[in-house]
């Protein structure tokens, strides 16, 4: 997250110092991204930067977040809608956010982001990351954070445990980030292997996270009545 001085910029310089990573992220792949593009197009010294920023990934990891700021809410409204149902959640919010992924402003800087993506990586971007690791965290952004698990966990409790085999909070921790590491995975192969006619084939990419999620949820394995 970036320093208390950050945030302490008028908006308009915040603004300024967003778009021009966005440019430069979604021109570059995180690995091959430069410090001093960004701050020649926001117009900001090299010192102003780490005056606000750790290095080039915590610009990176920020803006990312800047942009799913809202889908906590989305998500867990959608949960509520579905009466806690985990899975069918999953699905609905996955299907709507399929369009902002492939179609939305941002989609040089999604493709970006999911084909270089290794696993490793994956885990930075999740939502449900190591607990010690996020006590780690500095006075200025304190507020977000409390503000961050506040929220998930309400969407924890929100959450029908009784359709789900899950026997404590770490187990559901768990089913957590394997249905992201499903969807990531989803839209990573999405990205490089559904682009056809000039656009992604979202029914394609959409079908293949249903049938990951069916085999999660239902097993891939038949019954012995069918194989009969």
């Amino acid at each position: 997250m970036p320093n208390e001085t950050f945030f302490n910029l008028p908006t308009e310089k915040q603004k300024r110092i967003l778009e021009a990573a966005k440019k430069e992220f979604s021109q570059n792949p995180l690995k091959d991204a430069s410090i001093a593009n960004i701050v020649k197009d926001a117009e900001i010294s090299r010192g102003s930067f780490y005056q606000y920023f750790t290095d080039v990934e915590d610009l990176y990891l920020y803006y990312f977040h800047s942009l799913g700021k809202d889908s906590h809410k989305q998500f867990l409204l959608s949960l509520k809608q579905h009466q806690g149902d985990l899975f069918a959640t999953f699905e609905d919010f996955f299907s709507h956010w399929l369009l902002e992924i492939f179609k939305g402003d941002n989609v040089l800087f999604y493709k970006n982001l999911f084909v270089s993506m290794d696993y490793h990586g994956m885990h930075k971007f999740l939502p449900f990351s190591d607990e010690k690791k996020e006590e780690k965290i500095s006075h200025s952004t304190y507020h977000n954070h409390k503000k961050m698990q506040a929220e998930r966990k309400e969407m924890l409790e929100t959450v029908d445990r009784a359709k789900l085999d899950v026997k404590s909070e770490q187990e559901l921790h768990l089913l957590f980030q394997l249905l992201l590491h499903i969807a990531f995975s989803t839209i990573a192969d999405g990205y490089r292997n559904h682009f056809e006619n000039g656009e992604y084939d979202i029914q394609k990419i959409r079908k293949e996270f249903h049938l990951k999620i069916g085999w999660l949820k239902n097993g891939a394995t038949k019954s012995k009545e069918v194989r009969k």
